[in-house]
């Protein structure tokens, strides 16, 4: 199992408190598109993808800076 977890804020005001959302996901492959899908926007402030573990293989930043662990 995959897992993400993405940060945004709440109204696009960076500097704001902000909320994260978690989805699990069977393959790497899907939790990689999931991110890609929501990687957009004012309101966007990253995205990671964990395994298991806990150990991080894949990350957006809201700088659009593409970090893949594997």
């Amino acid at each position: 199992m995959f897992y993400t977890t993405r940060h945004y804020y709440p109204n696009g005001i960076e500097g704001e408190s902000m909320n994260c959302t978690f989805k699990e996901f069977d393959t790497i492959e899907k939790a990689i598109k999931y991110c890609h899908r929501y990687s957009k926007g004012i309101r966007f402030a990253g995205v990671q993808v964990e395994d298991e573990e806990g150990f991080l293989l894949y990350e957006i930043t809201s700088d659009g800076d593409i970090t893949d662990y594997r």
